[in-house]
Order: structure tokens, then C-alpha cells, then sequence
């Protein structure tokens, strides 16, 4: 009988140099994967900001616009005041980082959306407190007012944790505007403030808006007869443009700074230029810790960096 010698093949293994081969590929790939998903993150998250500063940057623009398309003014030597533009000076904001700029606009308009939407509604409304009333009592003209503040939008007190920049929008219904006798005032503001009361600060609009501008276009006629048209910016800063604390339109004309004697008095408003600065939720929660530390450089540079920019040209209706 013959046997045949089988001969075991050696098993063989990785080596030390192929192991370390393999472990740095590994790596590599580990680290080109962490990356991409990092830079992916970081576009998802810059995208979303946008979105959410964009979409709200509509909305309060569209509502603005509507409004000053629906203006009412009645001009011819009369003492009311329809228009009130202003702007603080003290700023608002957290401590050292305040907005630099915070218009407030008040005026009367035709505001589709009076009577939370039931205009020419003749339905009886039940009212708390029993009692009925007509969804719309009558009437048109609604003053609303738009005021861009520093404080905790749920609760609407400035408390610093919570706070941001709001800005809300207020609107009296028509019978509201009629009975508490806003028209004919020569101070709109004051007296739209009077008859707000607690509700001054109504509907919110728009969360961390920076700074709100508002600018007018008037066309007017110079001393020598010439027809010009000029650019007004109610703003609390002098940068080198054609700036005022407050515009407003009364009835006997166009009033820059308050002044009824001005070159514009004689002057109607063609357009509006509104431009808003929506910070991020990342830039308003940096902003509130002082980083700048008064640094107007580093702080535009942040702004410039951490917010969008969104403006509106609003075509004034000549009646």
C-alpha cells in the first residue's frame, strides 16, 4: 500500500506594514467623511437661517407694503397729522450692542386686513361678556403703527435671557380710530400710544430684525421753480446722507425734523423705501454676551457676517 505525503500549506497573515496601509486609508476615508458630513451641516444650517430670515423678512415687508399702498392722507390747511416717522436715540438692544438704527412708523391706512379680515362682513359677532356686534361697524380708515422693540417676544417684557429684536405691528380697527379720536391729532404718536394702551405692542411681525430704515422719495420744487426729487431717511445717525430724527405728514404739508417751513413743505412722497437687517439666531444669542466690547470695527464686520440684508420700494397712490 502506498501512502502519499500531504503537504500543509503555511497559513499566512497581514503583515505589520499592510496592517498600518490599510489603518491610514481607513483613516483617511473616516476623516474625508466627517468633513463632507461637517461642511454638509454647516450648508444645511446656513441655508435654514436664510430661509427662516427670509421668510419672515416677507412677511413683515409685504404687511408694511400693503399698508402704504392703502395710506390715507387728506393735505389742505388742515392741522392733522396722517404720517409720523421717528427714530430713538438712546437705541435699543442689549447693553453696548444696540440697533443702530430703529424707525418707528405710525400713520392711517386702508388695511384689508381690518377687522381681523371680516371687512364688509354685516355677520353678528359674539363678544365675551354676552352682547353682539357687526364684524364691521363701518368705516375705512385704520391707524396702524410699527415699532421695532428689544424684548422677550412670548411675553413681551424685556427680559435680557429671553429678549430679542421684534418687530409688531399695531392696527385699530376703523371704529377704534373714530372713537378714541385719533384723527385730527397733531400729535399721531402720542395719541395713537394714548389709545394703544397695553396694546401698544399688538402683533409680532418679525423676530431678530437688526435694524429697520425707513426712507421717503420726495419730488418737490426747489426755490428757483425747478422740479427735484430727493431721498429722506429718518435715521438716529448722520452717515452722510440726506438724514432726519422724524418725517411726517400733516395736513398742511411735508414736515422733515417737524419743520412746516421746510424746502419740502410743498412736496408729495412718490415712494418709500423700506430696508431691514435680520440677524441670525446664533448672531442675536453672540450679540447679547458683548463681545465687541465697543469696537465699531469688529462689531460691523459680525453683522455683516452673522445677518441678511432685505429692502422694498413701496409706490405711494396720488389722490
Amino acid at each position: 500500500m502506498k501512502y502519499s505525503r500531504i503537504r500543509k500549506s503555511c497559513a499566512k497573515g497581514f503583515t505589520l506594514a499592510e496592517l498600518m496601509v490599510a489603518m491610514s486609508i481607513t483613516l483617511v476615508l473616516t476623516l474625508l467623511t466627517l468633513l463632507i458630513t461637517g461642511t454638509a451641516i454647516d450648508t444645511w444650517k446656513a441655508a435654514r437661517t436664510e430661509i427662516r430670515a427670509a421668510g419672515q423678512a416677507k412677511i413683515m415687508l409685504n404687511a408694511l407694503g400693503r399698508d402704504l399702498e392703502s395710506m390715507v392722507t387728506r393735505l389742505g390747511n388742515n392741522d392733522s397729522q396722517w404720517l409720523i416717522a421717528t427714530t430713538t436715540e438712546q437705541g435699543i438692544g442689549p447693553q453696548g450692542q444696540e440697533t443702530p438704527n430703529a424707525a418707528r412708523l405710525t400713520f392711517f391706512t386702508s388695511a384689508s386686513d381690518r377687522y381681523n379680515g371680516n371687512a364688509g362682513s354685516r355677520e353678528r359677532l359674539s363678544e365675551a361678556g354676552g352682547g353682539n356686534r357687526n364684524a364691521d361697524q363701518g368705516g375705512d380708515i385704520s391707524a396702524v403703527s410699527y415699532q421695532l422693540d428689544f424684548v422677550d417676544p412670548v411675553f413681551g417684557n424685556p427680559n435680557q435671557q429671553f429678549s430679542t429684536f421684534v418687530l409688531y405691528r399695531n392696527l385699530l380697527d376703523p371704529n377704534e380710530t373714530y372713537n378714541r379720536s385719533l384723527l385730527g391729532r397733531q400729535n399721531l404718536e402720542t395719541a395713537f400710544d394714548a389709545s394703544a394702551g397695553a396694546n401698544e405692542l399688538e402683533d409680532l411681525m418679525c423676530e431678530n430684525i437688526y435694524e429697520f430704515t425707513v426712507t421717503f422719495v420726495v419730488d418737490y420744487r426747489d426755490s428757483t421753480g425747478q422740479d427735484r426729487i430727493t431721498k429722506i431717511t429718518v435715521m438716529s445717525s448722520d452717515k452722510g446722507l440726506q438724514t432726519v430724527r422724524n418725517f411726517a405728514i400733516n395736513g398742511t404739508g411735508l414736515a422733515p425734523n417737524l419743520n412746516t417751513r421746510s424746502e419740502f413743505v410743498g412736496g408729495r412722497i412718490t415712494s418709500v423705501e423700506l430696508a431691514i437687517t435680520v440677524l441670525s439666531d446664533e448672531g442675536v444669542a453672540i450679540l447679547k454676551r458683548n463681545p465687541f466690547q465697543g469696537n465699531p470695527i469688529v462689531a460691523t464686520r459680525f453683522i455683516e457676517q452673522n445677518s441678511f440684508r432685505y429692502t422694498r420700494s413701496v409706490t405711494i397712490p396720488q389722490g
